[in-house]
């Protein structure tokens, strides 16, 4: 893989590319499987850990996530290169640029928070609703109107929260592959997404269909599987659109790509 400096980036990239990703994934995840899911029960464990933290645990949680992120795109990375991995790799978000990383969670944690409020100041209640799917006696009139009550503010969040995960999704590999700043790994990530919509909608329904299999084994075995193939599927995104893929044979390089022209020097 080499740099791409010559050519727009992000890039703009066919539909079908879509669908490829998670089989690039795949490819990737059967290099190393066992410490791939094992380093994915442990990281996902710890970050699930700090959300059980009263008052704070959530927010530390979200804080977290980024770092969980770069830290299986550095060992993507590493597979991808043929290294040997290793499990210092996962640590790369806290040896690397934690702190922007964690801005990035905080991003996430802030507009999580936002939209949670313009659902509720729209009339939506959660629990409401969570109690009448659970109360089998409720009448289909009851269900009709908590639904018909909740469906504007759900429809609203969701068209929020679709910019919020588009400037979050390639975040955390533009900052520890690229040396972004968190604004400027949130903006392009927007614009990546943005311009390779088709091709993100496939992989979105893919990897969808990937996680709903995967929920069907018992006691959620299934995910110590799906989750690092959706990560897998995530840096084979980012090497399409920010990166070049390379023949096997051919030389890597750093495959550090800078944002703009400016950054050559830095790197």
């Amino acid at each position: 893989m080499t740099p791409a400096s010559n050519q727009d980036i992000p890039r703009k990239v066919a539909a079908s590319e879509g669908f490829q990703w998670v089989a690039a994934g795949f490819r990737l995840y059967r290099k190393n499987p066992l410490l791939l899911s094992a380093a994915f029960g442990v990281l996902f464990g710890t970050v699930m850990a700090l959300g059980l933290i009263p008052v704070v645990g959530g927010s530390l949680s979200e804080l977290a996530s980024p770092l969980m992120v770069a830290g299986f795109m550095a060992a993507y990375r590493a597979l991808d290169r043929g290294n040997e991995l290793e499990l210092p790799q996962f640590m790369a978000g806290l040896q690397g640029p934690a702190i922007p990383l964690m801005a990035v969670g905080a991003v996430q944690l802030l507009g999580t928070l936002l939209i949670g409020q313009v659902m509720l100041g729209m009339g939506f209640d959660p629990q409401a609703v969570m109690d009448t799917a659970r109360n089998g006696k409720a009448s289909p009139a009851e269900m009709q109107a908590v639904m018909s009550q909740a469906m504007p503010a759900m429809f609203t969040g969701l068209l929020l929260f679709v910019p919020l995960i588009m400037a979050t999704w390639f975040a955390p590999a533009l900052i520890l592959f690229g040396g972004a700043r968190p604004a400027t790994a949130l903006g392009v990530s927007l614009r990546a997404v943005a311009k390779n919509w088709t091709a993100m909608l496939m992989n979105s329904v893919a990897l969808g269909l990937l996680l709903f299999f995967a929920a069907l084994v018992p006691m959620l075995f299934g995910l110590l599987i799906a989750m690092p193939i959706l990560f897998g599927s995530l840096y084979a995104s980012y090497q399409a659109i920010f990166a070049v893929w390379a023949d096997d044979n051919a030389p890597t390089g750093d495959n550090v790509v800078p944002l703009n022209p400016a950054d050559n020097s830095d790197h």
